[in-house]
């Protein structure tokens, strides 16, 4: 008898003791999944801040269109994990943003840089965008041949932004008539570039900002020219309204000496 009651103390010990583990392990489960929805999340948030804050210069189709895809994935681990009737209709309409991007012919509008505050933003997202990418690679969500795309791309665009910066500067000056401000400008554009003048990009805007100096400084010396010439014959009208003066004045002397004569 006694070892029968022993024995079912033991079972029901040994029932408690598994349905313990069995809530502690369900438990960790619901922790694991709460912590990977939150990742997820984060990364929803994290990819479409890119797609909003970096500007059309510094986003190219291709580029967009994979962080398109990848919200898209990050979205069906989502519902993988917790479906969820707002998530679904999210990536509905992400899908249908994507496609209406994708058939689209209009070309996005650049985004000026205007102040050093934005630069540094920017650079700090450039950093960001980075590691995600990094992180992609690591993960395989990204080929090799786009990363390294958008990794050169990226080492591109930290010299670029300074470059609009100062280009934007210059046409500012350039649109209220500040030529030699406007010239010392773009020449410190080309400055930004010189680190990595050998890129055929930056070959291509150096060459742009050259051929407007050079622009602005033939329009310079038409000026000036133009206004030599008009000081040269304002000179020679006042010179020839001088003669006429002098001989009019030559002429009403002398009749005045006839008159006074006769």
């Amino acid at each position: 008898m006694t070892a029968i009651i022993v024995t079912l103390l033991l079972m029901v010990i040994g029932g408690f003791i598994a349905f313990a583990i069995y809530l502690q392990l369900k438990e960790q489960a619901r922790i694991e999944r709460l912590r990977k929805v939150a990742l997820l999340n984060n990364q929803l948030r994290q990819v479409r801040r890119y797609l909003d804050e970096l500007p059309a210069q510094y986003q190219p189709k291709d580029m967009r269109l994979w962080l398109y895809a990848r919200m898209i994935a990050i979205c069906d681990e989502l519902l993988a994990v917790q479906p969820d009737e707002p998530l679904s209709r999210r990536r509905r309409f992400l899908h249908e943003e994507m496609q209406q991007f994708q058939s689209s012919k209009e070309k996005r509008r650049a985004k000026p840089v205007v102040d050093e505050i934005q630069i540094m933003e920017m650079k700090r997202l450039f950093e960001s965008f980075h590691g995600y990418l990094q992180t992609a690679k690591t993960a395989k969500q990204i080929d090799e041949d786009s990363f390294a795309r958008y990794d050169e791309l990226l080492h591109w665009f930290r010299y670029k932004i300074n470059a609009d910066h100062h280009s934007y500067l210059a046409r500012q000056f350039f649109l209220t008539h500040k030529m030699e401000d406007a010239i010392s400008e773009y020449n410190e554009a080309i400055n930004q570039l010189r680190p990595i003048e050998e890129k055929t990009e930056a070959i291509e805007l150096i060459t742009k900002y050259q051929e407007i100096i050079q622009e602005i400084q033939d329009d310079l010396a038409l000026q000036q020219r133009e206004a030599e010439m008009e000081a040269s014959t304002l000179e020679d009208s006042e010179a020839e309204e001088g003669l006429d003066d002098e001989w009019q004045k030559f002429m009403e002397d002398g009749e005045f000496k006839r008159k006074k004569h006769f």
